[in-house]
């Protein structure tokens, strides 16, 4: 999948850009604040995501005017198509002129995987932003995982509503029934996919992170669940599963009513990132954490088009800082068969680019060099 041609008007600080692409890699760049990461994003909101800045619309909209408009042609593995994209106050959304609902109904026909730099904090913080980068890849290769993730959260939600009246009025224990058969039914099912694709995903990472680094580290990720020890080859969906779901969400229920919020299951669990058998959160240094959030997403990459069989298109914002050269290296030269948008500051972080194409941006004006 590569982007052929982008137009954009009224995006941010880009007024008008009328620009040209083939396959390859690109590097963008420029000095703070003067269109690049804005180039990125208008790319990525055509893969149907909401801004990775998480932006709305109306943020996204130059001061002058009253929507912005995205205009791209791109060719997958079939043929070209184009997606049209007005958004502000009166969104209008199209693919190859068909009038489309929302956003979402691009998920799958326009593929693109982003790095900008607060994805930093899968490996630096707490579990939550690990479990969204686990369930938006996922989503991308199953979108009706979202649906089974939804679902889960909603039947989650009742179940904390009944689990604080039970607290404050001590009466409807006999109601968590109710809820605790269908939390158990979707979380294993949720917990199975997960482990899944985290074990694929563990491969492909493994391989990336060796190339980052000359074969000098060793990097692992897999799935830390609350309920299922997972050392055991018991990974289909069956009732023994469901029981075992439901026993953790039983042997913590006294816990559950004092904490007035469930405790155990699919919203409690992490991933485990190691570089040299060692919590790449813990012990791992600037430079390693950097290349640890890449590898995820650069395998995310390499996954989906495994999966799909479509190469999605990479944007790395702000990758090349703090990185030595080997990794700068890899990441400049070393990725082949995808179209790559890499976005920097200083000339310096591209002095080892020997293959492809540079752009500089001014004041939210494109010159290709």
């Amino acid at each position: 999948m590569n982007i052929c041609r982008l137009s954009l008007r009224s995006f941010r600080n880009i007024e008008q850009a009328d620009l040209t692409f083939a396959p390859g890699i690109y590097v963008i760049y420029g000095n703070n604040a003067q269109g690049k990461t804005n180039l990125l994003e208008s790319i990525y909101l055509c893969s149907g995501n909401r801004s990775f800045r998480g932006a709305k619309e109306k943020e996204m909209t130059m001061f002058s005017s009253d929507r912005f408009e995205i205009r791209m042609i791109f060719k997958d593995r079939q043929r070209e198509q184009e997606i049209l994209y007005q958004g502000g106050e009166k969104r209008k959304i199209t693919l190859n002129y068909v009038p489309l609902s929302s956003p979402s109904a691009l998920f799958g026909v326009f593929s693109a995987v982003v790095f900008h730099p607060e994805d930093l904090f899968i490996i630096k913080e707490g579990p939550k932003l690990r479990r969204e980068f686990l369930d938006s890849a996922i989503s991308k290769v199953k979108p009706v995982y979202q649906s089974y993730l939804s679902q889960y959260h909603d039947i989650l939600e009742q179940r904390n509503a009944l689990l604080r009246s039970i607290r404050e009025t001590g009466k409807g224990r006999e109601l968590l029934s109710l809820w605790d058969e269908p939390l158990a039914k979707a979380g294993t099912a949720i917990s199975l996919l997960r482990k899944d694709y985290l074990q694929k995903l563990n491969m492909v990472s493994k391989e990336i992170y060796s190339g980052f680094t000359e074969q000098k580290e060793q990097f692992s990720v897999c799935y830390d669940s609350s309920v299922f020890p997972f050392e055991d080859e018991d990974t289909v969906y069956s009732d023994s599963l469901i029981e075992q779901y439901k026993k953790a969400l039983a042997d913590s229920l006294e816990e559950d009513i004092r904490l007035k919020y469930t405790s155990v299951g699919i919203h409690r669990d992490d991933l485990d990132i190691r570089i040299d058998g060692l919590p790449a959160r813990t012990y791992g240094s600037q430079g390693q954490q950097r290349s640890a959030a890449v590898t995820l997403k650069l395998s995310e990459a390499k996954l989906l088009c495994k999966i799909t069989r479509e190469n999605p298109v990479i944007l790395l914002d702000d990758v090349m800082s703090e990185l030595d050269k080997t990794r700068q290296d890899y990441i400049l030269n070393q990725i082949q068969n995808f179209q790559v948008l890499i976005t920097c500051c200083d000339e310096k972080d591209f002095a080892l680019f020997r293959h492809g194409k540079k752009i500089r941006v001014e004041q939210g004006k494109f010159y290709e060099e």
